[in-house]
C-alpha cells in the first residue's frame, strides 16, 4: 500500500479506504445480479453516489455473459467499447 500511495500521491490510509470502497462496489455489483437483497443501501437514495452505483449495476447487467461471448463473435460496436 505504501508504494501505491507514493505512486498516486496519497497516504497509506487513503489507499486502504480506496481499496475498501472498490471491494464494496465490486461485491454490490455482483450481488445486484445474483442476490439483489444482499446489496447494501448505505448511500442516500437519489443522491449522486446512489445514481453512480445504479449506473454501474446496470452496466454489469447489460454485459454479455460468458456463454454468449463464446457462442459467437462480438459485434464491431462491442469491440470498439472493450
Amino acid at each position: 500500500m505504501h508504494e501505491l500511495g507514493e505512486e498516486l500521491g496519497v497516504t497509506d490510509s487513503r489507499i486502504s479506504q480506496m481499496r475498501a470502497e472498490a471491494l464494496s462496489l465490486l461485491r454490490d455489483g455482483l450481488n445486484s445480479q445474483l442476490q439483489p437483497e444482499a446489496v447494501s443501501g448505505d448511500c442516500r437514495p437519489g443522491g449522486r453516489v446512489a445514481r453512480r452505483r445504479h449506473a454501474y449495476y446496470e452496466a454489469i447487467a447489460n454485459r454479455r455473459g460468458t456463454r454468449e461471448r463464446l457462442a459467437g463473435p462480438a459485434s464491431l460496436g462491442e469491440l470498439a467499447t472493450s
